[in-house]
């Protein structure tokens, strides 16, 4: 793996897929004012990744169009809290990986097209990086990438298997799977029930590094996974999630300790 030099993701001069893994924040509040409280909370921590859980935000909102336009409404403020030398990660998680919201493929679409903004019309992304669900339909999966790359939107193609977690060759075929799909940055996330379900996640995904295509993540959920949360540079996963307050997922550590962590665990 040392002889390979990997390729890497960049967004705002943050080079996914070399050195230190990046911490990335979720931001996961309802309404307007929570978001930005959260986002200058994050914005004191050593991350320089943001994740707006856009599925958290004005959960009132059960029309799609009015949602996405509540959204974007907020977005030109957020991309401004965050200032120059932070990313932006835009995400709907959707109730079926977890998340907290139903969506059908067509409105999906509308809404991270919108965010991303058009080259074409002149107007240019206020978010970093897109993430989107590659187990929905390949129509959508495609246009949204497509849409991505035109606009220099980096994309994070995720899977998120909240009941266990698969075999070892099944998971480095998903990752590879995701980058074929054109995600620049694949994301699989697993659910541990041992200690060695754990081990295959880690083992699978030291695998897909040495292959030097590009950065991934890998992370094992839960309590059992928190050692994959930490250990991530060791075993070749570009980032990891932490929280400041409330959390997006269960294993999720403070944004603070898991820097110091990564640092003391450095190989």
């Amino acid at each position: 793996m040392t002889d390979i030099v990997p390729r890497t993701a960049t967004v705002r001069g943050i080079e996914l897929g070399r050195a230190r893994p990046e911490i990335i924040v979720p931001l996961v509040g309802e309404d307007h004012e929570e978001v930005l409280a959260q986002a200058g909370a994050a914005a004191a921590t050593p991350a320089r990744i943001l994740e707006w859980r856009i599925d958290r935000f004005r959960p009132d909102l059960e029309d799609a169009e009015e949602h996405r336009e509540a959204v974007l409404a907020t977005l030109p403020t957020l991309r401004a809290t965050l200032g120059p030398d932070r990313a932006l990660l835009a995400t709907l998680r959707t109730a079926a990986e977890g998340g907290g919201r139903r969506i059908r493929d067509l409105d999906l679409a509308l809404l991270l097209e919108a965010l991303m903004g058009s080259r074409r019309a002149g107007t240019q992304s206020q978010v970093d990086l897109i993430d989107v669900e590659t187990s929905r339909s390949p129509e959508m999966v495609s246009r949204v990438i497509a849409t991505a790359h035109g606009n220099g939107v980096v994309v994070v193609g995720s899977s998120h298997d909240l009941e266990g977690t698969a075999g070892e060759e099944e998971l480095i075929e998903q990752l590879r799977a995701q980058r074929r799909l054109g995600a620049d940055v694949p994301k699989i996330a697993v659910t541990p029930h041992d200690a060695r379900d754990v081990l295959t996640l880690m083992s699978a995904s030291l695998t897909v590094a040495a292959d030097g295509e590009g950065p991934h993540i890998a992370i094992a959920m839960g309590s059992l996974g928190v050692v994959s949360r930490v250990s991530a540079e060791t075993f070749g996963s570009a980032a990891t999630f932490a929280a400041v307050g409330r959390s997006s997922a269960p294993g999720q550590l403070e944004a603070d300790d898991v820097s110091r962590m990564l640092e003391l665990l450095r190989p």
